[in-house]
């Protein structure tokens, strides 16, 4: 269903960046799409809870990297003067090993998969910085390996839930360098879904055409979700981090 509306989205734009009407206004007031779909590597440190089970992970820089699980994320973003409307689409698989809270230290091991949309609007408040405002949905899968003193206990669980999102991005302006770069801060939740959630996603690229360009960087997003208690408990406080690297086109 994810996938069919980024698709769906991507399609619009397209069209409507394309239309005559579009074509025949002058430059700064017409539509411009920037489409940018990326691949990523993921690591996670926090923890994980299910069905009253909980696992601490906490992996160093180095353990982050050597346990890396992939996943995708693609953007669209349609400007027309000083507004905007945007989106973006990410899928990851996730699996660390870690420990039990409490004295005993028992081991296990996660395994999740996450997804998420966001969709905004955005308002240019200078050449090189936009404030946005929207939600995102979040969708997480878990299951949670223990390794109990006389056997293994695995339990799974999933959920599906909306956070609202602000923030701020910031870019080098477009004076037809061949190097860019830009940040992408946001922060969310507020209790409506997650307690909290941030994310920070700075990005380098360089230009391959006029329309094109290959994009590196680097994004940490941190959710602190939490619903029921005692054996009905689900948890998600993880930061998941890892690098990017993509392709930007634009219309």
């Amino acid at each position: 269903m994810r996938n069919t509306v980024v698709v769906a989205l991507v399609l619009v734009l397209s069209v409507i960046a394309s239309s005559p009407a579009a074509a025949q206004a002058p430059a700064p007031e017409g539509w411009r799409v920037t489409v940018m779909p990326y691949l990523l590597g993921a690591g996670m440190s926090g923890t994980a809870g299910v069905l009253g089970q909980e696992l601490d992970v906490d992996m160093s820089a180095s353990d982050i990297f050597s346990n890396l699980q992939f996943g995708a994320m693609g953007l669209v973003i349609a400007r027309k003067g000083n507004w905007g409307v945007g989106g973006d689409a990410i899928w990851m698989a996730l699996g660390a090993n870690g420990t039990s809270p409490g004295p005993l230290g028992i081991t296990g091991s996660a395994d999740m998969s996450q997804g998420a949309f966001a969709f905004y609007g955005l308002r240019r408040l200078a050449p090189g910085a936009d404030v946005f405002f929207g939600g995102r949905i979040n969708y997480l899968s878990t299951n949670l390996r223990i390794n109990l003193p006389l056997n293994v206990r695995s339990v799974d669980g999933s959920k599906t839930w909306f956070d609202p999102i602000v923030g701020l991005q910031l870019r080098t302006p477009e004076n037809g360098k061949r190097w860019h770069a830009q940040v992408y801060t946001e922060i969310g939740g507020f209790g409506v879904g997650s307690t909290f959630t941030w994310q920070v996603f700075p990005t380098v690229g360089v230009n391959l055409s006029k329309n094109a360009s290959l994009e590196f960087g680097y994004r940490w997003l941190d959710i602190d979700y939490s619903t029921g208690d005692g054996a009905t408990l689900f948890k998600y406080d993880v930061l998941t981090q890892g690098p990017s690297i993509g392709f930007g086109f634009r219309f």
